[in-house]
């Protein structure tokens, strides 16, 4: 299926027809494990249809790969995950993105090398990597964790500030840490949207993604439905609700019902920018005399999932 999204789709419908007769044919004091799962399925269905309000709107999943330079797979991990994820208009919500890596880009040709194409991004992210973390301070020698994460922090906060007022920076070379490489993510991202609206949708969401310049750094890899999943033990149609949850279907619902303004439109974007850069600084207290930076990576609160082979 393509990415028009037009029409009301036949496949939700008749999942929420499903799920209602099966709610029907409970016994009243049936509070089996499978029952409870019906009952709880039913009401998720019925609030995604209440908050659908008829409109031709579809789940979609957007995939983005997006790099970055980083000294370990932890630091990397921080720059790709806590930091450079998207935003949506409701703004930070993990529960609607997962994010799998990092692992070390690019890959090496057979003689261990390098395509031309490659080397010349490797540069551009080595260059933009912020070098501003003092070595003292950590107990075990070289860069405290806690001054490099409030050091990646500041700078994307800055990146998306720039980004929202339109403007680009210029990195200048200069002095590349040991042992920096180069990381790369697959982001997936859930989001709704109308007929014709799920790539322009996807785009709008890649572009919350951005480098150490403001330029969008996620690449787009792919648009596609959610819809038409079978249960692999009875082969049943499952409706979108069921694989969300209740906070997952508000979540998304909010969020396509925040602003009525078409996707990618360039307020829209340039208010998201802004709020994603107040967000970081908020988060991360900078500009604060008590803040506290961890790259545990556990804070970022991002679901993570083993990388695809």
């Amino acid at each position: 299926m393509g990415i028009s999204g037009r029409g009301e789709s036949p496949w939700s419908a008749r999942a929420a027809e499903r799920v209602r007769r099966c709610v029907a044919e409970l016994e009243p004091h049936d509070w089996s494990e499978q029952a409870c799962r019906i009952r709880q399925e039913a009401l998720d269905v019925e609030v995604w249809e209440r908050r659908r309000r008829g409109r031709p709107i579809r789940l979609w999943s957007a995939q983005f790969v997006v790099r970055s330079a980083g000294i370990d797979a932890d630091d990397a991990l921080f720059r790709l995950a806590c930091l450079a994820h998207p935003y949506h208009r409701i703004g930070d919500t993990p529960r609607l993105y997962s994010i799998a890596g990092p692992v070390r880009w690019p890959p090496l040709d057979d003689d261990g090398t390098v395509t031309d194409a490659d080397a010349r991004v490797m540069a551009e992210l080595l260059r933009m990597y912020p070098v501003a973390a003092p070595a003292e301070g950590s107990p075990h020698g070289g860069p405290d964790p806690e001054v490099v994460a409030q050091v990646h922090a500041t700078d994307h906060a800055a990146a998306l500030d720039l980004a929202g007022r339109g403007v680009r920076r210029m990195v200048a070379p200069g002095l590349i840490p040991a042992g920096l490489g180069c990381w790369q993510v697959r982001q997936r991202v859930l989001f709704l949207a109308g007929p014709g609206d799920a790539g322009e949708r996807a785009a709008e969401l890649a572009a919350t993604v951005v480098d150490a310049r403001g330029a969008t750094a996620a690449t787009v890899l792919s648009v596609q439905t959610e819809e038409g999943r079978r249960d692999p033990v009875d082969g049943r149609p499952v409706h979108p609700a069921y694989d969300l949850g209740p906070f997952g279907v508000e979540a998304l619902w909010d969020d396509v019902d925040a602003d009525p303004r078409p996707p990618g439109d360039p307020e829209v974007l340039s208010g998201l920018l802004l709020r994603a850069a107040a967000d970081i600084r908020e988060r991360y207290e900078i500009g604060t005399a008590g803040r506290a930076i961890h790259m545990n990576a556990n804070l970022c609160n991002t679901q993570r999932t083993p990388y695809p082979r």
